[in-house]
């Protein structure tokens, strides 16, 4: 796994009344520019935590107050968007095999998550289709098949079957290859067509399995979930 550096940081800010975390802007050895960064003493990944006793310690200048028109003691009730309260389920698993670095399980469930949405969008279309008395397709019974389907029917488009296509084909090397690695089949060209699709404005490339698996396999699966389950609450998106 690539060892994340931090190459700079400044403007650190106390972002909680209790002063457990810290917000900054970063740039780092994998990432492209500079992005805002919270360090909390309580981040599941060591990173995080480090870079928070740094801060403490004074190694990036005075930590500044909280920003001006933040009512301290005050909790916020926001209301999460529909999309990501059928998500959160589907998070919290997926964050327990992370935290884990089981990057098998990892590739698994962000597969099985994605076979779960678009099996809810053929569904809903196929409902649909018999409510109109339209004729309905058979149920599909693969992750290949849903995507192909989906595909015919309007309920994503051609880059996001692509997607997931590549996603398939990882998530089957980690379901049937005994020692998963960027040598098994179809798992690097994937990864690699994942990252020009959707990252390379943001990371540096690293051929480095821990990297492509956290970073970018579970980014693109991030952005495809988020777009399906907003799909599974209203219209669909692609169609004419």
């Amino acid at each position: 796994m690539i060892q994340i550096e931090f190459l700079s940081v400044r403007e650190p800010r106390w972002s909680r009344e209790d002063r457990r975390a810290i917000d900054c802007f970063v740039t780092t050895n994998h990432m492209i520019g500079e992005h805002p960064f919270t360090a909390s003493m309580d981040d599941c990944e060591a990173l995080g935590r480090e870079l928070y006793e740094r801060c403490v310690t004074g190694e990036f200048d005075e930590i500044a107050p909280m920003e001006s028109g933040i009512v301290e003691g005050v909790p916020v009730n926001i209301e999460m968007p529909p999309e990501y309260k059928i998500l959160d389920k589907f998070f919290i698993e997926v964050n327990q095999e992370n935290g884990r670095k089981s990057f098998r399980s990892v590739v698994i469930v962000w597969g099985s998550i994605l076979d779960n949405l678009l099996d809810g969008l053929i569904e809903s279309d196929v409902s649909r289709a018999r409510a109109s008395g339209e004729k309905s397709p058979a149920p599909p019974r693969t992750f290949g098949a849903r995507i192909r389907l989906s595909k015919e029917r309007g309920l994503i488009d051609g880059a996001d079957a692509e997607k997931c296509q590549h996603i398939r084909r990882v998530r089957n090397a980690a379901a049937h290859e005994w020692q998963l690695s960027l040598e098994s089949k179809d798992v690097l060209p994937s990864l690699r067509a994942l990252y020009e699709a959707d990252h390379s404005q943001f990371f540096r490339y690293h051929e480095d399995f821990g990297f492509l698996v956290q970073q970018i396999y579970a980014g693109s699966c991030v952005m495809l979930a988020v777009r399906f389950a907003r799909s599974l609450q209203g219209p669909k998106p692609w169609a004419g």
